[in-house]
C-alpha cells in the first residue's frame, strides 16, 4: 500500500470518527428534547443514558442515522445547535469507505503488464494447489 493511499485511509479514519462524534452529540440533544418534552420527573440519568445508547447506536446495535438526523432536523434543533454540521451523504460516503476491504491482490498487481499479471496468477494458482 502506498503512502498516499495510508493517509487516504488515515483521513477517512479520522473523519469517520469525528462524524461519530457528531452522531453521538445529536443523540444526546436529541435524548434531551425528549426528555425535557416528555418527562416530568426528577431523575433523568437512567433515561438520558437509555436514549443516547439508543440514539447513537452504542452496544453493538447498528442504528438509522438518517432517522437520527431526520428526527434532529424536524425538531429544529440543527438550527437551535451551532456548532453541529452533519452532510448526511458525506457520511454515508465515508461509511462506506470505511467498511469497504482492501484489495491487496489489487495493490500487487495494478502496475503489471500483461503478460507479467498472467504469470503472476499462474504462480499464485501453484501455491494455492501446494
Amino acid at each position: 500500500m502506498s503512502m498516499n493511499d495510508l493517509n487516504k485511509k488515515y483521513d477517512l479514519a479520522r473523519k469517520f470518527k469525528e462524524y461519530e462524534m457528531k452522531i453521538t452529540k445529536m443523540a444526546g440533544y436529541l435524548s434531551d428534547y425528549y426528555i425535557d418534552r416528555a418527562m416530568e420527573s426528577d431523575d433523568f440519568s437512567e433515561i438520558s443514558s437509555f436514549l443516547i445508547d439508543y440514539f447513537s447506536g452504542s452496544a453493538g446495535r447498528s442504528f438509522d442515522i438518517g432517522y437520527l438526523v431526520t428526527k434532529y432536523n424536524d425538531f429544529g434543533l440543527n438550527k437551535k445547535i451551532e456548532d453541529m454540521d452533519f452532510d448526511i451523504n458525506e457520511w454515508y460516503k465515508i461509511k462506506y469507505e470505511i467498511d469497504k476491504p482492501i484489495n491487496y491482490e489489487y495493490e500487487d498487481t495494478k502496475d503489471l503488464n500483461d503478460e507479467d499479471y498472467i504469470q503472476y496468477m499462474i504462480e499464485k494458482r501453484k501455491k494455492e494447489q501446494e
